[in-house]
């Protein structure tokens, strides 16, 4: 028994010694580039390198050879974007920055995200994400920023896989999950950064719901603007919902309405400056602002619509109890399950 524990000591000793073991997806030995240098200096960036690896050869295993090539392309988007968006200025990478590391650990877990995302929907409605990625000099008179940057990501149907009972019903539900997002989160003129990310979220057993979230800067200006919306899809017509899908009639317009207005000026009191009753229904009769779920419609507005920057993105969320009398049949079977 000590013959034993005396070897697996020395052996743990000379592990030591030796330093880490690198998980890279790559052999570090003939690490070349500052950003394979930077994995390989990095135990958790080496982790992460190799767990996106084998993520994205199982997504690929998976896909139909169209999907696959769109895969792929964001890929190499991805591996040329990351180690230029964590360089400092106009300096080359250093693979021994703590901050670049630490940029690198996000970019990693950003992309393994994606490439681990849902992969189906509507029982068995394959799914993939495409992404895209561009990184260029910045085209502004801006001292400190030297590049401009955009990212867009959001969920597609692989139309290749799906069952020919489905299909018309998978090409509608891609059409919706494309819609706006070809041209969402691109810097204009090399000038700006911006980003737009599409994901599914909870919703009612009817609807497929996603939400959309991003963010905008014009290089020079004094903060960024953020903003997200959601979608939502009508599973038994097989097309975007209808606020007519949940509501029935007229009143709810003004009867929620009044509920909302009631929340948000208890909530930031003098933050709250919409002009007017009539203004505010404008906003909480957008679809683009309700998350619905099994308990409760929830409204979100983005900064600037109802309080000042610095109240962010106020929310009111309302039982389902509280809208009953408004609700349609469906609605009302839908969440008493």
């Amino acid at each position: 028994m000590k013959t034993v524990l005396g070897t697996c000591k020395a052996i743990a000793l000379l592990m030591l010694a030796a330093g880490p073991v690198s998980a890279a997806s790559f052999d570090c030995a003939k690490a070349t580039r500052p950003q394979e240098k930077l994995i390989c200096a990095s135990p958790e960036v080496s982790r992460l390198d190799s767990s996106m690896a084998s993520s994205y050869k199982a997504l690929l295993q998976r896909l139909s050879p169209e999907a696959q090539n769109d895969v792929r392309r964001s890929q190499r988007e991805w591996l040329a974007f990351w180690p230029t968006s964590c360089r400092r200025g106009d300096e080359p990478l250093d693979p021994k920055s703590k901050d670049a590391q630490d940029c690198a650990q996000a970019r990693y877990k950003d992309r393994i995200s994606l490439l681990e995302a849902p992969n189906s929907v509507a029982g068995d409605i394959a799914l993939y994400p495409v992404s895209t990625y561009a990184i260029r000099r910045s085209g502004a008179q801006v001292e400190w920023i030297k590049y401009a940057q955009s990212v867009t990501h959001f969920p597609a149907v692989d139309l290749g896989q799906v069952a020919h009972d489905k299909k018309n019903l998978a090409v509608r539900i891609d059409r919706w999950l494309r819609k706006d997002m070809a041209s969402s989160g691109q810097a204009v003129d090399a000038v700006s950064d911006g980003e737009s990310g599409r994901r599914f979220i909870a919703s009612l057993s009817m609807l497929l719901s996603t939400e959309t979230a991003g963010y905008f800067y014009g290089h020079g200006a004094a903060h960024p603007v953020s903003g997200s919306s959601t979608q939502h899809f009508y599973l038994p017509k097989a097309r975007p919902m209808l606020a007519a899908d949940i509501f029935q009639g007229k009143q709810w317009q003004d009867g929620l309405t009044v509920l909302v207005e009631k929340e948000l000026k208890e909530q930031l009191a003098d933050f709250y400056y919409v002009k007017s009753r009539g203004e505010l229904k404008d906003l909480v009769v957008d679809p683009a602002r309700w998350q619905l779920s099994r308990k409760e419609l929830t409204l979100t507005f983005s900064p600037y619509e109802v309080a000042p920057y610095a109240a962010g993105a106020p929310s009111v969320s309302l039982s389902w109890s509280t809208l009953m009398p408004w609700l349609t049949a469906q609605v009302s079977n839908d969440i008493s399950r």
